[in-house]
């Protein structure tokens, strides 16, 4: 049908958007600053109060449980500011103690752990090595004194003279006896049978008469029992005077080692561990004091060698393992592990091979982060901790035991790959912070029940923050800080005012800013790098632009390869003239974090019919979930609007143009509508004119994501084949203050060679896509004449009375085969 239009599509009208709507501009007088270097670099956390606040929170509490995440997305300063913020407040806590392992002279299989002052550890490693070097030397002078060996030699000969004595006693008492006789063999005393006093040969002796050999052998055995009893007499003596000599070496050794115990011990007064570890190494030494006085060099003994029982193996026992070491005064440890596999975090137990079995004792003991940020803080990615195969069950174990044990993959595993220590736990006393994404968080809370009890502080950061004064003036310290911290050239104030609105460009509202400063950093960087090779004194604006003109560049390089496509007709792009049942949505594509738009056609047909609409991306698998409600949703427009008072007879069909992946999302349900609309009614629309926008079943137009860039891929797309005037896109009002759009866009709008129109409701719209009000209903229903709505209850009334005449008539099963499709989804 023909409708007389009321104005051209393209003329400013109510709903046109002003110059200032489409971009928020910084001051840079209101900064208050000529140059960043006049002004106070920034100290904090910018735009984050509330997460500083939280993580303040989480410190503070000495509860158990209270372990903090920080979630947020990538970029936002998130590990930056919580490493600034734990080591000012690390820096004035006290400093943790330090801690070593020692051998356990009770059980080796449990190494002690002793407790000292901050770092008083390699001091007590180096004086108890100093301590047992001194006992080395001290204890075996002492012993070899002439005294010592005169005392030594005393107790000797006076067993020796007791065992002569006996032994004199038995062989007179022999001589007398005519038929046995005393043989000395080395240390043996053996009886043998005799005649007159002088031993017999056993050939002398079996031919002697049986009387006689009987009694013999009495007195053989009569002998022998008494020679025993001698022998046995001597070897008591002997074991006594090495019992003796011992208990003589030990005393001496426990008064040359006593005294420098005592000194060792009033040096680390009030540590009772180490008070209690030299009394058990004192007892030790006095024990072993054969140890000290053989050789020093025994390496040439293989079998010892081999077996590990060289002197210097021996001696390893003595040695003190300084786990962890903390400067004095160095206030609370800030650890960070970027790489927390099980061994990293909880430490290990080094070995050696030996008969190919590992073995291991308390000096191989390492430590791990969660030691060194003991009594501290221990920052760990999240995402890291949970990939690492069982790196997240022994963390978690950790913190609920309150328990530092070196890690044994072995065993956990159920593999024992080496001798097996059982080291003394040291308490925990540490808050861990991890740092990870949104969806990190929710999924453990959702999953693992053992989060929320351990991980009690939530530390939320921002990904923008409100665009006040007071914020801008935030930006530009945080500019001051990084030009500080990296020694880059100063900011002028038009330059930072240049960033503070590309800060607003990455947040995506002109109401915000971004706190994903990576961005911002990298610009800064950027900028300050382009003024430095046009040695320049300070960064201007233009270095600013230049600087995003280069990032823009290097970053679009597929959207530029589109934009060809474009210009070689591969992908078809008509923005001019007008054309019924077809209008330019517009995609959103994106590449990493980098996203444009791009134009899509979206074409209707409509025809007699009860098929209702078709979705030809859902029909061909091709539609999301989200599309799909939108198209819906759009179907129930069309019945509140045009079948109150008759029934909906509409066969239609909706596609997007050379579109090959999944559609997804709603961003395009009031251009589907308006192409919907126009094919009905035969009204045609204006094909510079490209829509964005989702729509709900009262017409209500619904705001959408990145109009930014979907106005500028629109707008890119439009300049390459030819800017006539005609050209803009049409997107919901409560999309405007998204609206950060580059210079190239607003010098077109204010030339008017490129125009933007806000609306509230689908019917907004249609004075600027066809020149045409939508038109408003009368109490039966009934649209005015020469009004958009008029023409598509005009059209679907006829459609009406066609179908209740081919019912009539007595259609036959194939014609309405050919208007009824079982199955298919539409409305009637």
């Amino acid at each position: 049908m023909s409708v007389k239009r009321s104005r051209r599509p393209s003329e400013r009208g109510e709903h046109a958007l002003a110059l200032e709507e489409l971009h928020r501009v910084c001051d840079p007088v209101g900064l208050g600053f000529r140059s960043t270097a006049e002004i106070r670099p920034l100290d904090g956390a910018l735009g984050q109060d509330d997460a500083m606040d939280a993580l303040a929170f989480g410190v503070s509490v000495p509860s158990a449980g209270y372990n903090l995440f920080v979630l947020g997305r990538p970029g936002s300063g998130r590990r930056t500011f919580v490493r600034q913020a734990l080591t000012a407040r690390a820096a004035a806590e006290p400093t943790p103690p330090d801690w070593c392992y020692v051998f356990n002279f009770r059980d080796a299989r449990r190494p002690r752990a002793v407790r000292l002052p901050s770092g008083r550890a390699l001091a007590f490693q180096r004086d108890v090595r100093d301590l047992i070097a001194d006992l080395r030397r001290a204890i075996p002078q002492a012993l070899e004194a002439e005294d010592v060996a005169s005392r030594r030699a005393a107790i000797v000969e006076e067993r020796e003279e007791v065992a002569a004595k006996a032994l004199d006693q038995l062989q007179r008492e022999l001589e007398l006896d005519p038929y046995a006789a005393l043989v000395r063999s080395g240390d043996a005393l053996v009886v043998v049978p005799a005649r007159g006093g002088e031993p017999v040969e056993r050939e002398t002796y079996v031919r002697f008469p049986e009387e006689l050999r009987e009694e013999i052998d009495r007195h053989v055995r009569d002998a022998r029992s008494r020679a025993f009893a001698v022998q046995r007499r001597i070897h008591e003596l002997q074991r006594e005077a090495r019992d003796r000599v011992a208990e003589l070496n030990r005393e001496i050794a426990r008064g040359v080692g006593d005294h420098r115990i005592a000194a060792l011990k009033e040096r680390y007064a009030g540590s009772e561990g180490v008070a209690r570890y030299l009394d058990e190494l004192g007892d030790d030494a006095v024990e072993h004091t054969d140890e000290f006085i053989r050789a020093s060099d025994d390496t040439g003994d293989v079998a010892k060698l081999i077996f590990g029982g060289t002197q210097e193996e021996f001696l390893r026992r003595y040695q003190v393992n300084p786990l962890v070491t903390h400067a004095p005064g160095s206030g609370a440890p800030v650890i960070e592990e970027s790489n927390p596999n099980l061994v990293n975090l909880l430490g290990r137990m080094e070995g050696q091979m030996r008969f190919g079995v590992m073995v291991t004792d308390f000096t191989r003991i390492a430590p791990g982060a969660v030691h060194r940020a003991n009594g501290g803080y221990l920052v760990l990615d999240a995402g890291e901790v949970l990939t690492r195969p069982l790196a997240w069950p022994a963390l978690k174990r950790t913190l609920r035991t309150r328990e530092l044990r070196p890690a044994d993959p072995g065993a956990e595993l159920g593999v024992l790959a080496m001798e097996s220590l059982e080291p003394e736990p040291i308490p925990a006393a540490l808050k861990v912070v991890l740092i990870g994404d949104p969806f990190l968080y929710y999924l453990l809370q959702a999953l693992d029940t053992e989060f929320p009890e351990l991980f009690k502080a939530k530390v939320d950061f921002a990904p923008h923050m409100d665009r006040t004064p007071e914020a801008e003036q935030g930006y530009a310290r945080f500019i001051a800080a990084q030009c500080a911290r990296e020694s880059l050239l100063p900011f002028e104030a038009e330059a930072a005012a240049r960033v503070i609105e590309e800060g607003s460009r990455v947040a995506g509202d002109q109401r915000r800013l971004t706190t994903r400063f990576r961005e911002i950093v990298d610009l800064v960087r950027e900028a300050a790098y382009v003024a430095t090779a046009e040695e320049r004194a300070t960064v201007g604006a233009a270095d600013v632009e230049r600087a995003l003109e280069a990032r823009h560049r290097r970053n679009t390089r597929p959207h530029r390869e589109l934009l060809e496509l474009i210009d070689r007709g591969i992908l078809r792009f008509e923005p001019r003239g007008e054309a019924a049942g077809q209008l330019y949505g517009i995609g959103l594509i994106a590449v990493n974090e980098n996203m444009f738009g791009r134009p899509i056609r979206v074409m209707a047909s409509a025809y007699l019919g009860t098929l209702g609409v078709i979705n030809i991306e859902r029909e061909a698998r091709l539609s999301g979930p989200i599309h799909s409600k939108g198209f819906l949703v759009m179907s129930g427009y069309l019945g509140r609007r045009f079948a109150r008072g008759q029934p909906l007879i509409l066969s239609a069909s909706l596609s997007f143009d050379q579109l090959y992946e999944e559609v997804e999302g709603d961003s395009a349900s009031a251009a589907e509508l308006y192409a919907l609309l126009s094919a009905i009614s035969g009204v045609p629309l204006q094909q510079g004119m490209a829509v964005t926008g989702a729509v709900n079943q009262e017409g209500v137009i619904l705001p959408v994501g990145g109009v930014t860039q979907k106005v500028e891929g629109f707008f890119a797309a439009c300049e390459r084949v030819g800017l006539t005037g005609e050209q803009g896109v049409v997107l919901p009002r409560a999309n405007v203050e998204n609206l950060v759009l580059c210079k190239d866009v607003r010098n077109a709008v204010a030339a008017d060679r490129f125009h933007i129109h806000a609306i509230d409701r689908i019917e907004d719209g249609w004075p600027i896509l066809a020149g045409l009000s939508a038109g408003e209903p009368s109490a039966d229903g009934s649209f005015p004449e020469r009004t958009v709505y008029g023409a598509v209850m005009d059209q679907l009334s006829v459609w009406a009375e066609q179908w209740e005449r081919l019912g009539e008539a007595g259609a036959t099963g194939a014609q309405r085969a050919t208007l009824r499709k079982p199955g298919t989804e539409g409305s009637s």
